[in-house]
């Protein structure tokens, strides 16, 4: 039987596990649900378990797995295969995961970023694929960032490269939970859509029809924004260009500092598609200096949630293969 890596992606909410082969062709996928009111200890079990199941249902024994990936939210000290600290999973601080989950099935393990292994799940399989240099940014919550060059991750000097989401585009600008002041991902990022959105709302008495959406469900989010602009906001359309503006400055100083083939685009933000990347596209050619031609192209991510189960198996195969 050829060889396989096993992805797991270990989120808030789920753990997806996937198979991947020597062509880079998934062959074998799971998802549960992340125990993490069980702990650490509830949650590697379910890691170990997944996998166990995974190979069980189709036919492979730990000796035909070259390698096991891990895709985890930090930070991560990625050197002993350590997570710091996560925010979703109480407790888990400063937990050898990598040992813990590869002594349990008896295989060999690595760990790495989430947004890491997405990126990479993109450069092997998705749309970073016969690309060189291949950036991506995944547009959530936050803002994640991932950095492939000729099949490597760049990861810096002390394991905390490539964390594109900080960096500052608004000197002196919005609090951001990293401790900076104005962090790309307080002005770009799903959250952030619907943050100043609200803020226009209850603080300045803006018109919008968000104010009907807010009242009925407690809330907005980034797609609302987008569904106002559609319907002729004016105050939606600006709160959206005012995000993708921002977003552009990010993708050229990522294009001054690395001049990538590409930026992905994925997360949450990417599903609006043409309505993304459109006026994206449109910033980031009125920014781009004039001394040469436009070279870096931007698109959205093909692989959607599975980049970083599909990732972290890459991983592995990269660290074992």
């Amino acid at each position: 039987m050829s060889k396989v890596c096993i992805g797991i992606d270990l989120g808030g909410t789920f753990i997806k596990f996937a198979l991947l082969d020597e062509n880079m062709s998934v062959t074998g996928a799971l998802q549960l649900p992340t125990p993490a009111e069980a702990g650490p200890d509830g949650v590697i079990e379910s890691m170990i378990s997944g996998a166990t199941e995974l190979l069980d249902h189709e036919g492979i024994s730990a000796g035909d797995v070259t390698g096991v990936g891990i895709g985890s939210p930090g930070p991560l000290d990625l050197a002993a295969g350590v997570v710091i600290g996560m925010p979703n999973i109480p407790g888990f601080v400063n937990i050898p995961l990598r040992d813990r989950v590869g002594d349990g099935l008896g295989i060999r393990t690595v760990l790495e970023n989430d947004a890491n292994v997405a990126a990479l799940g993109e450069y092997l399989c998705g749309s970073g694929k016969d690309t060189d240099v291949m950036v991506m940014l995944t547009l959530g919550t936050g803002i994640g960032g991932g950095i492939v060059i000729a099949g490597d991750l760049i990861r810096g000097a002390h394991g905390i490269g490539a964390e594109l989401g900080h960096m500052i585009v608004e000197p002196d600008g919005e609090q951001c939970p990293c401790g900076l002041r104005g962090c790309l991902e307080r002005y770009a990022s799903a959250s952030a859509v619907a943050r100043y959105a609200r803020k226009l709302i209850e603080q300045e008495g803006r018109k919008s029809i968000l104010t009907e959406v807010l009242g009925r469900k407690g809330g907005i989010d980034a797609a609302d924004v987008n569904e106002a602009r559609h319907a002729g906001d004016d105050l939606a359309a600006k709160v959206w260009d005012r995000a993708i503006s921002y977003l552009a400055v990010g993708c050229v100083n990522i294009t001054r500092l690395l001049d990538p083939d590409l930026i992905v685009l994925g997360g949450g933000m990417a599903k609006a598609g043409d309505d993304l990347t459109e006026p994206l596209r449109r910033h980031f050619s009125r920014l781009h200096w004039t001394i040469d031609t436009q070279k870096t192209a931007l698109t959205l991510a093909s692989l959607g949630n599975d980049a970083g189960v599909i990732g972290a198996a890459g991983a592995a195969w990269k660290q074992f293969g």
